[in-house]
């Protein structure tokens, strides 16, 4: 296939899909659950697809030379990656993949093992699975494969808006959960400071507390929930943020179970 815009479209939603169905599957297998892998909440990892992009582009030249190839896949797609697990950690603070337990990697971010993968995958990407799907694309109409994109490509691009949404908003989430617990130790203070006086003005503080509690642990499961995904889809996944959240819930669980057995 030529290189042109609705080509190049064509397939970044393709791979992106394919490579989320590849993630996901590897995923589900090694974690014994069903996990939504991948940044987005929709079905597509653009990380493959933008590789896929840049394997077509910059690779066909040197098809049927695979040691070429290879050691270009090899290099391109690791600087690609590492790009992009640079970028995810500036933007979000959040280290989505981490390579540091493997040998010979580069700050967490690539490592060797995954690098000969990159590598592999060229040569097989160029060579048979581009030319398979291209050759299925062909048969099929320009204007049916650009409907197909437009209605694809605008799920993608709100469901990247949504998500990075998602993602920031968990700041002002985790703040919100701090003024909760400031409210709570200052009503905890003001139950020490009128101890003296009538059962009925520590019961009423106590009811506030309680309502508080009640509040911040309701907030705190909505805010698990939404990191959960993205915990299973990237299982070494690091933040300062996510760790937080994850104690919280903790703390509330523990909580809890001391209250069912009194």
């Amino acid at each position: 296939m030529e290189i042109n815009f609705l080509n190049i479209l064509t397939y970044f939603i393709l791979y992106s899909f394919l490579g989320w169905v590849l993630e996901s599957v590897l995923k589900t297998i090694l974690q014994k659950k069903l996990v939504n892998s991948g940044f987005l909440n929709g079905p597509f990892c653009p990380i493959y697809g933008v590789g896929a992009i840049i394997m077509f582009v910059f690779l066909q030249e040197f098809k049927g030379n695979n040691i070429i190839l290879f050691f270009i896949a090899f290099f391109i797609l690791s600087i690609w990656e590492y790009i992009v697990g640079f970028l995810l950690e500036k933007l979000f603070k959040t280290k989505y993949w981490d390579y540091s337990n493997y040998k010979l990697n580069i700050h967490g971010r690539v490592c060797l093992v995954n690098s000969i993968f990159w590598g592999i995958l060229g040569v097989l990407f160029i060579n048979y699975i581009n030319p398979f799907f291209a050759q299925i694309l062909s048969t099929v109409d320009s204007k049916i494969i650009l409907y197909i994109d437009i209605i694809l490509s605008t799920g993608l691009i709100i469901d990247c808006i949504l998500s990075v949404m998602s993602i920031i908003e968990i700041d002002s989430a985790l703040k919100y959960i701090e003024e909760l617990n400031v409210d709570i130790k200052a009503k905890l203070e003001e139950i020490k400071i009128i101890t003296k006086t009538i059962d009925k003005s520590k019961e009423s503080v106590q009811a506030i507390i309680d309502e508080l509690n009640k509040k911040r642990e309701k907030f705190v499961k909505k805010l698990y929930k939404r990191i959960y995904r993205l915990k299973r889809a990237f299982p070494t996944m690091k933040s300062e943020k996510i760790t937080e959240i994850l104690n919280q819930k903790l703390e509330i669980f523990i909580k809890n179970k001391k209250n069912e057995k009194n």
